[in-house]
């Protein structure tokens, strides 16, 4: 991605992190953890955020959250259902860390530290009785007891990587927007395909994954339900056959294979179909223990936690601002060209004074502008002025005639040692269309975005306009649910109050919140 970025001329990558795993998202999970998205590890800093969200309420949100000590926790939580798993779960990796877990961001950075397969823990507790659940104190482990507690996990999943259930019942607990029954229906196309490769080729190992995906796409169109059926075939029992994927040891690539039931094949298959079925369902039904799987123990705390926090209004606000900063941006610096000859520039349009009083809903990014060492003032301006003219409707004509950083300097003067390479200028100009309807990247529509949030323009949430100012608004800052239809009829709030009579208003001040929550969905008569 590096080169084709560099090769474009590119600066900034924005990316939508909706990453989600077992129905957590990542950007919240990450924020609380590292302080930063889960984009954050390659450099993808905070761009915007929906619902009037700055990067500062976005930064004290997750410092709030992070710095929930765990004992203050443990008390606000003492009267729910769970505090005795919460406990437990404490005190099991307090006792696993060499290091002071006091707070949430430490509980659940040293947990997803945990799960990485490339982790070494080496300090490991134990399972604890019901007996000691009353004890809120931690205790010491002694760490001759880590060798019998890896091996007994390592014997449990040995028992496990031979164990397969139906797809069936294990896209009933996938959080997937596609229907079971769709689902289904792809894997069932695929395991047909491998049925036809087999039939072809009875002497092969297997099928690629990219072969399997190119027959299956034959029936079916939609290349991300066959991406994501494809992942979760392993280890699944589809009509009559076993679905399973490896990767081949002498090509290096992943293929899939079937297995018919109730035929030996080289793998440890079931026997019974109907055993095997019931066995994962009884270890799906065995009581959850702390410790034992780590990514149960973060989807607990994400639910119970951060989701599910009791009467607490602040560390609501917080979850919901992080979730609302979904865009996230990577700028890669100016690299040095002093070796090329060239210098570089970014040069931003900046409206006269004739210009500016026109209203414009935000400025044009700056362009790239490269000239050679040599080049003097009035080449730049040249330069800026062809490049801004090819890009913005609004500078067709434009007329370059200053730039803000070089005031007082003649057009004759050379740029090197004048002024350093890479750094951003603002030029001015005339013959600006301001009037064009192509100024804005949405087209000509002249719609005004004015929320209570604090939006002042489109953030990519759902949005009602006024039928009377025809102001947009966003649906959830006006009372009405993503599940609820947006009504026929919508009034903003500002003109509700302006068409309710000052009369009615005073005499009913203390029913007027449901008068305008009529009048805004557009039920009460005008």
């Amino acid at each position: 991605m590096f080169l084709r970025v560099f090769s474009l001329n590119g600066r900034k990558i924005g990316v939508e992190d909706a990453s989600c795993k077992r129905s957590m998202d990542l950007r919240l999970l990450h924020g609380v953890a590292y302080g930063h998205s889960w984009f954050g590890r390659w450099g993808y800093k905070f761009c915007r955020g929906s619902f009037g969200v700055t990067e500062q309420d976005y930064d004290d949100a997750m410092t709030m959250l992070g710095s929930l000590e765990l004992d203050m926790i443990v008390k606000e939580l003492s009267k729910t259902k769970y505090i005795k798993e919460i406990k437990q779960m404490i005190r099991c990796y307090r006792n696993m860390s060499e290091t002071h877990i006091i707070t949430l961001k430490d509980l659940l950075r040293f947990m997803l530290i945990v799960k990485s397969p490339r982790a070494t823990v080496s300090k490991i507790t134990v399972t604890y009785s019901a007996a000691a659940d009353d004890s809120w104190s931690p205790a010491i482990i002694p760490r001759h007891s880590t060798k019998h507690t890896l091996s007994s996990r390592s014997n449990s999943m040995k028992d496990k990587s031979v164990r397969y259930r139906k797809f069936s019942s294990a896209v009933s607990n996938m959080d997937s927007r596609w229907p079971t029954r769709r689902l289904e229906f792809a894997a069932q196309v695929i395991v047909d395909a491998l049925k036809d490769n087999m039939a072809v080729k009875p002497g092969s190992s297997g099928m690629a994954r990219q072969d399997v995906r190119d027959a299956a796409r034959l029936h079916i169109g939609d290349t991300g339900l066959l991406d994501y059926v494809l992942k979760s075939l392993n280890n699944v029992i589809v009509g009559d056959y076993v679905v399973r994927r490896m990767v081949n040891p002498s090509t290096r690539i992943l293929e899939y294979t079937i297995h018919e039931l109730g035929k030996g094949h080289k793998y440890k298959a079931p026997e019974l179909e109907h055993q095997l079925i019931t066995h994962v369902e009884q270890q799906e039904e065995s009581p959850w223990v702390p410790g034992n799987d780590v990514y149960c123990d973060v989807l607990f705390l994400y639910k119970n936690v951060l989701l599910g926090y009791p009467d607490s209004e602040a560390v609501d606000l917080a979850v919901q601002t992080i979730l609302d900063c979904r865009y996230f941006v990577k700028e890669w610096p100016m690299w040095d060209e002093m070796e090329e000859q060239v210098m570089t520039f970014i040069c931003h349009l900046q409206p006269n004074f004739v210009d500016m009083k026109y209203e414009l809903k935000g400025l044009p990014c700056g362009e790239v502008v490269v000239v050679p060492l040599h080049a003097t003032v009035g080449d730049l301006k040249r330069a800026a002025e062809a490049a801004l003219r090819d890009t913005y409707c609004i500078a067709e004509r434009l007329i370059v005639t200053d730039i803000k950083e070089l005031m007082g300097v003649g057009d004759e003067e050379v740029l090197f040692g004048l002024i350093q390479s890479g750094v951003e200028l603002c030029v001015r100009g005339i013959a600006v269309d301001v009037c064009t309807p192509l100024k804005y990247q949405g087209g000509s529509d002249s719609w005004k975005v004015r929320c209570e949030c604090g939006a002042q323009d489109d953030d990519g949430e759902r949005m009602v306009a006024c039928d009377i100012c025809e102001v947009w608004q966003h649906t959830r800052c006006c009372g009405i649910d993503d599940s609820e239809t947006v009504p026929p009829l919508f009034v903003c709030t500002g003109c509700c109050d302006s068409l309710v009579p000052s009369r009615i208003e005073s005499a009913f001040s203390s029913s007027k919140g449901d008068s305008i929550r009529r009048c805004r969905l557009g039920v009460s008569a005008l």
